[in-house]
């Protein structure tokens, strides 16, 4: 599978939206889709999420269904090519 990394608004969630959110991200993973971990700033109102996926279109389809759109420039969604584990960049 592949990584992706997506950013979202969050201007009007709570503390206790993201939660509710977040814990939904996980327990509606699958096989295909997986929820790794999410960052977010409610004072910011932005979220940022990891994922693993097979592809970036299964990944917007999944999010569609749990009313998770893309919008615009502010939200977006970027397969990760490379990352830095324990100082080394590894290709992914």
């Amino acid at each position: 599978m592949s990584k992706f990394v997506s950013a979202h608004i969050t201007t009007c969630m709570t503390r206790q939206d993201v939660d509710k959110l977040v814990k939904r991200f996980i327990r509606e993973s699958d096989e295909q889709i997986q929820s790794i971990r999410v960052l977010c700033d409610t004072v910011a109102g932005r979220m940022l999420c990891e994922w693993e996926a097979p592809d970036q279109d299964s990944l917007v389809t999944w999010l569609s269904k749990r009313n998770v759109r893309i919008r615009g420039s502010d939200e977006w969604i970027i397969p990760v090519q490379m990352e830095a584990v324990e100082g080394d960049l590894k290709l992914l």
